[in-house]
């Protein structure tokens, strides 16, 4: 009788963890990972990336997070890049050049990844047609040449925004909304 109790306790405090969203993985990053920065249109608060540092390698962060989350497409690691889609957001891990054996890992949303990333960054990732099914049949060839008309209108991860960055990533934990539409 006490083990029925015991497991049924269990059973309702995961469920209760579950309906609280402790298993999301934007959570969990939040949770677990040391923020660093954000990179945000100032025109929309809703159009940001959140950028955060673990030390541990790209493949090991992917594996880590795929447990926390079921992603509904799955990148395949490119050149230290590797990209988890979700329903509405983006996460997306990044080696990072100043702390070798970490990774950066960026929360996205939907429409900061559709108006503001490089379409290159996700080369070779097998995302093409998925992303172009996602945001539009051609937003792959509109994205690519607002791109080559002005760079800095695109972002390419890793808390760095064209020619300018969005604050203190790789040294320190500032917030400063810096990116597109920023005016800086």
């Amino acid at each position: 009788m006490i083990k029925k109790g015991w497991l049924t306790g269990t059973i309702a405090f995961v469920v209760f963890l579950a309906a609280c969203g402790l298993s999301e993985a934007d959570d969990y990053i939040d949770e677990n990972y040391t923020f660093v920065d954000a990179v945000q249109n100032n025109m929309s608060s809703n159009d940001r990336a959140l950028v955060y540092r673990v030390n541990k390698s790209v493949p090991d962060t992917a594996a880590e997070l795929i447990e926390v989350q079921k992603p509904e497409q799955i990148g395949e690691e490119v050149d230290g890049r590797q990209v988890l889609v979700y329903d509405d957001e983006f996460i997306i891990l990044t080696e990072d050049p100043d702390n070798p054996g970490s990774t950066l890992v960026e929360v996205a949303e939907d429409e900061f990844v559709r108006t503001h990333y490089n379409p290159g960054f996700f080369s070779g990732m097998l995302l093409g047609s998925f992303l172009n099914g996602r945001f539009g049949s051609n937003w792959e060839r509109t994205q690519s040449n607002k791109c080559r008309q002005n760079n800095d209108d695109c972002y390419s991860g890793g808390g760095y925004y064209g020619s300018f960055s969005s604050g203190t990533y790789g040294r320190g934990s500032v917030f400063r909304g810096g990116g597109p539409g920023s005016g800086k």
